[in-house]
């Protein structure tokens, strides 16, 4: 008997969309062949109802001015997906499925008018058997979404607490699509993941998963576990595994039974995958051919990883640790947190994934964590960081509030989902770490002070229920309960991983599990300085908001409003307290007089803010291992916490991290009017090098200059040399701190130089510089020089041309010096000289 080959054929095109009022509107014959879909609306799959609104011009831009306020009946009407197709030649005996990755939210599936499948889980594919319920011709699906705001209004939320929005708490369906505190309410529709039509033979493969069991001088032990789906007659199967590297290809065969087999093997001198900065994020191909009676009837092809991953959590004397070792390697952390690049999550492109993931790799970023308020991302984004050596932490999505834990259809729902995603994204050899949620323990701890019902709802998910799951789906990686969890609070700095929000927020810490919250919202309550109090062993979120570019607020501010202090202005600032960038301001750049201005500011206590944070945490390795800043992308064209904006283009904090997430990184640190000058070294290599650590007036005039010769052992921090208090006085000739600064530079061009400034920003005496600036056009780059006759602060380049980047942007030049800038557009768009603007914070007005 011949048997078919397993086809999977995407059903991507001719669907239509229309919206109805009501379930009693839609038309009887609408499951009918010969329906009359004139008025109906053709729309993309994957993707949602207001991408295809706004492609059909039926609604403005969500995201330009106020238009989502305007969108908002989208959410209360249910919307329909239609398609007509035809089947195929499927062989004889062969199964019949259509699968829908991923349905937003609430649906129903028809085929040919009988309702054949259901959808309540964003996150839980939909699958149906179409086995013998098919025509050759005229086949017709109808996807019914409705309206989750109407289902949310109906259930009780009276027992639970939540952030942002109590309508999502019911809801296994993207939390911030109801709003957050850096994006609008978009709350989508649609068909939001592939769809697809399988035609199967006997069997199909549904998960391969590769784990490294060992690693030791004779090679990887590793693991293929394979789980099968059989239909109709059973026959004997079996399963061919190869394993294919630079220069060698494994093969194994193994026998299935009861639709699951499992085989360990050898790989002799493995490449092993690492983050980029560590080595090369090397991947196998993976593939499985399953067989009946000696016959193929499917293959799976996947990109793996040979590595182990843990984390550390006490060093070897016993003290708490939080630190991730790779390969038997220990690797501090450096990078950002994720959030959705868009609303429309099916409309985001494999290219977006890659560009937002390239920019974070080229900031030096070996970590992004993926926030648990958004989605499991789409396949595109965890290959993207396999392939480019990210690691990733994969929170569950869970959020920011309690959960009906006690409802048994609810508990049901949620361990479908554990089980299929931690099945889908186990493969890939980036994912690093498990969290069960974001803050909502933490939270819960300030929100039981004052309660009788000290009970916190969703623990029965967190604390029995995924981690008896993962025991069995994936013993491979650590998984941890909560972000932020350890201590005797769940956001205690005495171990585990830490939130501070105590910069920008005014949190006060440290406190005790069950205590009243406390709030110092002052200028040096939420100033960056208290970084400086920071004993995390991991910080997993920071961050400080500041503006995005012009550019983005002059594509979506209409011209009457692009000015400070306007509504609209406001309106792209969702942060709750948006009175804390003024307090910031005040305390660090003195407040701004207009838009630009505005900008700089606010980028500037960004930037300068999250230096003097990692700053903090690296010269502290081993103690802390990671810093994870809040927050990488936008949803949105907002004003938020980003690095990079919904654009991508780069913010001042994007090239700040560039240089405060080197391997070699250079700082101050200033503690009780002592000044002392360190060197943080990620790499695996010792470093040497001579430093020269001097002072300067702003004229460039030096009071103070020496050079140390340093010897840094690889995976270390040490401090180079001190100046007490009265040393910085009569030693580095600092009298006016106003119009002093320190430097420290490196014999090395590929590490940065580093400055101190004796004086909040708004309080330094720097006189107005000009700069001089020469170009060279070359093929495909622009070079530009700039020297200056006076001390420049905070040169920037701004050009409006999406993807233009800069080699470095938003950098200090002391006279004397000539700082070298290459441009690049990373599409290949044409860039001049005529689209770039050049100027310092104390430029000369002249310029």
């Amino acid at each position: 008997m011949t048997s078919v080959q397993t086809q999977y054929i995407k059903l991507d095109k001719q669907w239509k969309l229309h919206g109805f009022d009501a379930k009693e509107q839609i038309p009887d014959d609408i499951h009918e062949p010969g329906f009359d879909e004139a008025e109906w609306l053709e729309t993309q799959v994957p993707g949602d109802v207001h991408s295809t609104l706004l492609a059909h011009g039926v609604i403005e831009d969500p995201y330009y001015s106020t238009n989502d306020q305007a969108c908002r009946w989208i959410e209360r009407k249910i919307w329909v997906y239609r398609l007509k197709f035809d089947l195929q030649d499927e062989g004889e005996d062969a199964a019949v499925v259509l699968k829908f990755d991923g349905l937003d939210t609430l649906a129903e599936v028809f085929v040919n008018g009988e309702s054949v499948a259901a959808s309540d889980n964003m996150f839980v594919p939909v699958h149906a058997d179409l086995t013998g319920k098919l025509k050759k011709r005229g086949n017709v699906a109808v996807i019914r979404f409705d309206s989750a705001v109407a289902y949310a209004a109906e259930q009780d939320v009276s027992r639970f607490w939540s952030k942002v929005n109590y309508e999502r708490i019911w809801l296994r369906k993207c939390a911030c699509h109801f709003s957050w505190d850096w994006g609008p309410r978009v709350v989508t529709a649609g068909i939001w993941r592939d769809a697809w039509l399988q035609i199967v033979g006997k069997a199909r493969i549904d998960h391969a998963f590769m784990k490294t069991l060992s690693l030791g001088p004779d090679g990887a032990e590793v693991e293929v576990e394979l789980e099968v789906s059989t239909f109709g007659e059973e026959r004997p199967l079996s399963a061919e595994i190869g394993l294919k590297g630079k220069s060698q290809t494994t093969r194994h065969e193994t026998r299935v039974e009861e639709g699951r087999a499992a085989i360990r093997f050898t790989v002799s001198d493995p490449e092993l995958w690492w983050t980029f900065d560590h080595g090369d994020p090397f991947l196998y191909e993976l593939t499985v051919r399953l067989k009946a009676d000696g016959e193929l009837i499917d293959t799976k092809v996947e990109e793996v990883g040979i590595r182990t991953i843990e984390v550390i959590t006490q060093s070897e004397s016993g003290s708490p640790r939080f630190t991730f070792r790779l390969n038997g390697r220990d690797v501090y952390a450096k990078g950002a947190n994720w959030i959705p690049a868009h609303h429309s999550v099916g409309a985001i492109t494999d290219e977006r994934y890659a560009d937002l993931i390239s920019l974070s790799r080229e900031a030096n970023m070996n970590m992004l964590r993926v926030w648990g308020g958004g989605i499991y991302e789409k396949a595109a984004f965890y290959k993207e960081c396999s392939r480019q050596g990210v690691l990733v932490w994969q929170d569950f999505m869970f959020s920011c509030s309690e959960l009906p834990d006690y409802d048994p259809a609810f508990m049901a729902n949620v361990r479908t989902e554990i089980i299929v995603n931690t099945k889908a994204l186990r493969n890939y050899p980036c994912i690093a770490i498990w969290a069960g949620n974001n803050e909502s323990q933490a939270i819960h701890s300030e929100k039981m002070y004052g309660r009788s019902d000290y009970r916190f709802y969703g623990e029965k998910i967190f604390h029995e229920l995924i981690p008896e799951l993962l025991k069995e789906l994936d013993p491979t990686r650590l998984y941890w309960p909560s972000s932020p969890w350890g201590g005797n609070d769940p956001n205690s700095f005495t171990e585990g991983d830490t939130h501070n929000w105590a910069v920008w927020a005014g949190d006060v810490y440290p406190r005790r599990y069950g205590e009243q919250p406390r709030m110092d919202v002052s200028p040096y309550g939420i100033s960056y300085r208290r970084y400086a109090e920071d004993t995390s062993k991991f910080s997993s979120e920071f961050g400080i908001h500041g503006s995005t570019v012009k550019e983005t607020l002059l594509r979506n501010i209409p011209g009457s409003e692009l000015y400070y202090g306007s509504f609209e202005l406001d309106y792209r600032n969702k942060d709750y307290e948006p009175e804390k960038a003024d307090i910031t301001m005040a305390g660090y750049s003195g407040l701004p007089s207009d838009l630009d201005q505005y900008i700089d500011f606010s980028m500037l206590c960004q930037a300068e803010g999250l230096k003097f944070g990692v700053e903090h945490f690296r010269r502290r390795k081993p103690e802390n291992s990671g810093a994870l800043i809040w927050q990488l992308n936008d949803i949105w064209p907002g004003i938020s916490w980003s690095l990079i904006d919904y654009y991508l283009f780069p913010k001042a904090s994007y090239y700040y991290a560039r240089r405060f997430y080197h391997p070699i990184l250079l700082s101050f640190k200033e503690e009780s009017g002592a000044i002392s000058v360190w060197v943080a070294n990620d790499s695996m290599e010792r470093y040497e090098d001579t430093l020269t650590v001097g002072v300067r007036n702003c004229f460039g005039n030096g009071t103070f200059e020496r050079a140390y010769s340093v010897v840094v052992e690889p995976n270390s921090s040490m401090r180079v040399t001190e100046f007490s208090p009265a040393e910085v006085e009569w030693r580095l000739g600092v009298i006016d701190r106003r119009s002093h600064f320190m430097a420290v530079r490196s014999e090395r061009a590929d590490v940065y130089d580093n400055h101190f400034f004796f004086a909040e920003h708004k309080d330094l005496r720097f006189s107005p510089c000009r700069l001089k600036i020469e170009h060279e056009t070359r093929a495909g780059s622009i070079e530009i020089t700039l020297t200056t006759d006076c001390f420049a602060r905070f040169v920037k380049l701004e050009c409006p041309i999406d993807h233009t980047m800069f080699s470095d942007n938003y950098f200090n030049i002391l006279p004397g010096e000539s700082k070298k800038i290459v441009v690049i557009n990373r599409k290949g768009t044409a860039v001049t000289m005529d689209n770039i603007v050049i100027r310092a914070l104390n430029g000369s007005k002249n310029d």
